[in-house]
C-alpha cells in the first residue's frame, strides 16, 4: 500500500507531468498534420504510454481519503472497487492503450486514418493529472501557512 503523499509519489507525479506536457504537446501535432508516429517517435510514445500503464497498476495500491469519514482508506479490495468503478479507470485505460500499434499488429498495415488522431487526442486526458498535482500542492502549501 502506498500513501499519497510520501517522497517517491511526489516525485513519480512530478515525472508524469512531464510526460503529460509531452503528450499534449504531440498528440495535437499528430491530429493536425495527420501524421503517425513513426522511427524514434513511435518509440518515445510507446515508453510513454508504458509509463503511464504502470500508474494505471499502482493506482490499484494508493489509499485515499474517504471524503465522508476522513479516514485513510488502503484495503487493496476497497482502493481497486474505487478505482475501477470510477470514470478515471476507463478514461486512463483509453488514453493509455497505443491503438496505431495495436491495429498495425492485428494487420500488418500502417493506418493514417482520421480515427487514430482522435483517438491519439485521448491522451489529453492525462492533463488532469497536471491539475491535481497543483491542486494538492496549493493545498499542502496552505496547510503550513
Amino acid at each position: 500500500m502506498v500513501l499519497d503523499f510520501i517522497n517517491g509519489c511526489r516525485w513519480w507525479q512530478a515525472f508524469l507531468v512531464l510526460l503529460v506536457i509531452y503528450s499534449a504537446w504531440s498528440s495535437p501535432f499528430e491530429l493536425a498534420f495527420k501524421k503517425v508516429a513513426t522511427g524514434s517517435l513511435l518509440y518515445v510514445d510507446l515508453v510513454v504510454d508504458f509509463f503511464f500503464a504502470t500508474d494505471i497498476i499502482l493506482t490499484f495500491f494508493v489509499a485515499y481519503l474517504d471524503k465522508s469519514t476522513y479516514l485513510l482508506v488502503d484495503e487493496h479490495k476497497k482502493i481497486a472497487t474505487r478505482y475501477v468503478t470510477h470514470m478515471m479507470f476507463p478514461m486512463d485505460v483509453a488514453s493509455t492503450l497505443p491503438f496505431q500499434t495495436i491495429y498495425r499488429i492485428l494487420t500488418g498495415k500502417l493506418h493514417r486514418g482520421d480515427v487514430f488522431g482522435f483517438l491519439n487526442l485521448l491522451r489529453l486526458w492525462r492533463l488532469r493529472r497536471v491539475s491535481e498535482l497543483f491542486s494538492r500542492y496549493i493545498q499542502q502549501k496552505n496547510l503550513f501557512f
